[in-house]
């Protein structure tokens, strides 16, 4: 019997020495899984973050002080320019790409707390937006023209190739015609009608600009 259980206490000892080892190795195996996950998911991130910061153009504020201009508590509009883009249909594109010295675009989104119905921060469609870029001494003539409606990568917006060769001062006229003029309506009803009404009178804002040609 002696014999027997120190048979039986050496059996347990051994069995309880590959359980521990078999367990070691359990715990090494899943350390490094954990590990290579982590590494793979950092990976992953920093891909992510490479591409998301890869947008292939850079946008500038035609004037860093004015950057978001409010009216009739309804609209706020962003004034930027880039490099020339080429846009379809051709034939009613305006300026091609090749011909222009940057490309400039109103960014025109509702006000949070408009009463035109419309999603705070969404962009403003159907509206005739005309510009002017004239010298802010009153000298040479202005460029002017009406931007288009398009969309870009980074969403719908108004905007136009332009052609400025010249550096200098000049001051950046945008007027914004109501969606009434292009045949935008709004209900008026007690049930689904919105509160406000559209602008009367053509919005004008302006901005400051320090120009400079820029080579793309």
């Amino acid at each position: 019997m002696r014999s027997l259980k120190l048979v039986s206490v050496a059996g347990a000892l051994v069995l309880a020495g590959s359980l521990g080892l078999a367990a070691c190795s359990s715990n090494d195996a899943a350390d490094t899984s954990a590990s290579t996950a982590e590494t793979a998911a950092a990976a992953d991130d920093t891909a992510a973050d490479d591409g998301a910061s890869d947008t292939g153009f850079e946008e500038f504020n035609v004037n860093d002080a004015q950057v978001d201009q409010e009216a009739e508590g309804q609209i706020s509009v962003n004034l930027v320019y880039f490099q020339p883009v080429d846009m379809e249909p051709a034939g009613a594109a305006g300026l091609a790409a090749s011909k222009a010295s940057f490309h400039i675009e109103a960014d025109v989104s509702a006000l949070p707390e408009n009463t035109l119905g419309y999603g705070a921060g969404d962009f403003v469609p159907g509206l005739t937006v005309d510009y002017s870029i004239a010298p802010a001494d009153g000298s040479g003539e202005a460029v002017e023209g009406t931007f288009m409606q398009m969309n870009a990568s980074d969403g719908p917006h108004y905007g136009a190739n332009v052609a400025l060769e010249e550096a200098g001062q000049y001051t950046v006229t945008i007027t914004i015609h109501s969606p009434e003029e292009n045949g935008w309506v709004l209900h008026t009803d007690p049930d689904t009608g919105v509160e406000g009404r559209f602008w009367t009178e053509p919005i004008e804002l302006t901005w400051d600009w320090d120009y400079t040609p820029m080579e793309w």
